[in-house]
């Protein structure tokens, strides 16, 4: 605690302005900053580095379901989230370029305050090779706005939709990739039948996954996305 307070404040700075957070979503319209969005924790834009960490679910100062809203939104229906340094939401200010890594969004049925939820991947972005480009290099390109699609024979109800930003230019040591979750409270409505099995979050991932441990670089060398594999994929 000493080395921190000794730290210059211009430095602090620094490391922070190089961070991001989930700041709206956008469906039939834009809701805004943290509309339907699981509160930020004390330093919103700061990283979870320890998979073992709680914070890795959401990130989140209040994980009570009760006390955020749900955003509607259709099975089968594309919408956007948005990420930004702060909530300024300014589109040029997303996350720093030299933080280069993969997105992914998971979706879960809701549970009640305490419990556990059960997590399956709707969408993966990492290393593109046929454009050479990070999913967060593409971002930044798209100005903070990622597009996806909730799946088409999903099972209506309320869910919670977990978004993350993985950043690897501290990956080739172990403990140091940067993990950036945000999770967003959904009711979707039409719909299937179909409720995949998930995983929980902590738990799935290991510190020494090749997604996170990983010394390939900015070229992407043989990256593997972290987590199980995406379902429903393109439906």
């Amino acid at each position: 605690m000493l080395f921190r307070a000794l730290i210059p404040l211009s430095i602090l700075l620094a490391v922070a302005s190089a961070h991001t957070i989930l700041t709206n979503i956008i469906t039939d319209k834009n809701y805004g900053y943290g509309k339907c969005i699981r509160p930020y924790w004390k330093n919103p834009n700061y990283p979870v580095n320890d998979v073992t960490s709680p914070d890795l679910t959401c990130r989140s100062s209040d994980m009570d379901p009760a006390h955020t809203d749900y955003c509607p939104v259709a099975a089968g229906s594309n919408m956007t989230v948005e990420w930004h340094r702060n909530k300024k939401m300014d589109p040029n200010d997303v996350i720093s370029a030299s933080h280069y890594g993969s997105c992914v969004v998971y979706m879960a049925p809701m549970v009640p305050k305490g419990g556990t939820p059960k997590f399956f991947k709707i969408f993966e972005s990492g290393y593109d090779t046929s454009t050479k480009q990070w999913c967060t290099t593409k971002l930044i390109a798209n100005k903070g706005k990622l597009d996806i699609k909730i799946p088409s024979k999903l099972l209506a109800g309320k869910y919670l939709m977990r978004t993350e930003l993985i950043a690897l230019h501290g990956a080739r040591v172990e403990g140091q990739t940067q993990f950036f979750p945000n999770c967003v409270q959904l009711e979707v409505t039409g719909g299937g039948k179909s409720v995949p099995d998930g995983v929980t979050f902590p738990g799935y991932y290991k510190s020494t996954d090749p997604g996170i441990l990983y010394k390939g670089g900015k070229n992407g060398q043989n990256y593997v996305i972290p987590g199980p594999a995406v379902e429903f994929a393109g439906k």
